[in-house]
């Protein structure tokens, strides 16, 4: 007796707090500058700040209230001395809502582990077509973003909600 798997999609709360965005375009940028503040022995490079960072241009395609808003989305990359959970960080990034008249009608940052920056350039380039974000508690009114994910593909079981019209 073939039983299908428990499909948690099925249950309309499964979306709240979910957007899926479609990837239209994508930045790897890097910032260089000098800084004698950072003189630190400790620096990569004393007296160098520098920064690198992804900037992602999205559209949403769900949920359908959102569908074809802008997004600018940042992935910030951060270190081994950063901590998650019960002692450290209850979020992996932020999202705000922008002020009509701006370039983009939302934005969000999302960390990044320093250890896959090579590997999310590489599938950004090759394979991801969509990034999907849950936010905190408070719904699409939450600033806090608890979970993200990069795909190439929409899965069979969000098809629905992904293309509804």
């Amino acid at each position: 007796m073939d039983v299908d798997p428990f499909n948690a999609a099925s249950d309309p709360s499964f979306f709240d707090g979910r957007l899926m965005i479609d990837i239209l375009a994508w930045n790897w940028n890097l910032r260089v500058a000098t800084n004698q503040t950072l003189a630190r022995s400790k620096a990569r490079s004393p007296g160098l700040d520098y920064g690198r960072d992804f900037t992602i241009h999205g559209r949403v395609r769900a949920p359908r209230e959102l569908r074809g808003k802008e997004m600018k989305v940042t992935l910030s990359p951060f270190g081994p001395t950063v901590r998650f959970g019960q002692r450290g960080l209850q979020q992996v990034g932020a999202l705000a809502e922008l002020p009509s008249g701006s370039d983009f009608d939302f934005e969000a940052m999302l960390m990044l582990p320093e250890d896959a920056i090579t590997s999310t350039a590489t599938s950004l380039a090759l394979a991801w077509k969509y990034l999907q974000i849950r936010v905190g508690d408070g719904g699409l009114g939450s600033t806090s973003i608890v979970a993200y994910g990069f795909h190439g593909r929409i899965h069979p079981n969000l098809e629905a909600w992904a293309n509804a019209d």
